[in-house]
């Protein structure tokens, strides 16, 4: 191949994957938006009562919490309004497009106590432990469930606690199995982690709700 013909495949190569990737980050930009519109549909809102679940956890001006799988901020916004200024919440999620929404709109509500986080699939990547770790309709995505719970202990403070919501039997939108776990399931995975159970309101219709302390949280360092 001639010097000249190789300049040309080069620049036509650099071409494609400049476009590629424009593509790629419109798809993923594409999807975020998406999901947001799921995650804030007026009927999904309202099953998740929200502020009926912060008055359950009796937040204190103060507390830091961690949002687990914060998605559009749902939950988030309202967190930060609970703790006050002088509290915080970390947004964590996998997603840099969701937690870019989450910021956008923390900056709109004036909401100066939230702090995005991009966790990685195993580990929410928290730079400190907090008094309440809340996870929404989120450990069903997660794989290693019992693994990641035992990961969580060492971001709780000494009388932190932990709290679940996620899907009852046979009310997951989720078709795969793998996607779906049950209350009894649960409750195994968070006995054997060294989490005791403090509290299962139920007037979640679709969602088990659960309420955990960790007695010898945090656990040592390696």
């Amino acid at each position: 191949m001639s010097p000249r013909a190789r300049r040309r495949l080069l620049i036509v190569a650099s071409i494609l994957l400049v476009a590629a990737t424009a593509i790629w980050l419109v798809h993923d930009w594409i999807g975020a938006q998406l999901t947001i519109a799921v995650l804030e549909w007026d009927e999904r809102v309202d099953s998740l009562e929200v502020e009926r679940v912060l008055d359950t956890l009796a937040l204190q001006p103060g507390n830091s919490v961690a949002d687990i799988g914060s998605g559009s901020g749902l939950f988030t916004r309202p967190l930060a309004q609970r703790v006050g200024p002088e509290g915080l919440v970390y947004a964590v999620d996998i997603d840099p497009i969701l937690l870019a929404h989450v910021q956008r709109t923390a900056d709109e509500a004036e909401l100066k106590n939230i702090v995005p986080v991009l966790a990685v699939e195993d580990d929410p990547m928290l730079p400190v432990p907090v008094d309440l770790v809340l996870i929404v309709n989120t450990l069903h995505h997660i794989e290693g469930r019992e693994s990641y719970l035992a990961t969580l202990r060492s971001y709780l403070r000494p009388g932190g606690v932990i709290a679940i919501i996620d899907f009852r039997a046979g009310q997951s939108p989720h078709m795969k199995r793998s996607l779906q776990f049950d209350r009894d399931e649960l409750d195994a995975w968070l006995e054997r982690t060294g989490y005791r159970a403090v509290a299962a309101p139920e007037f979640l219709e679709e969602n088990f709700f659960l309420i955990h302390d960790c007695p010898s949280c945090p656990a040592p360092a390696n």
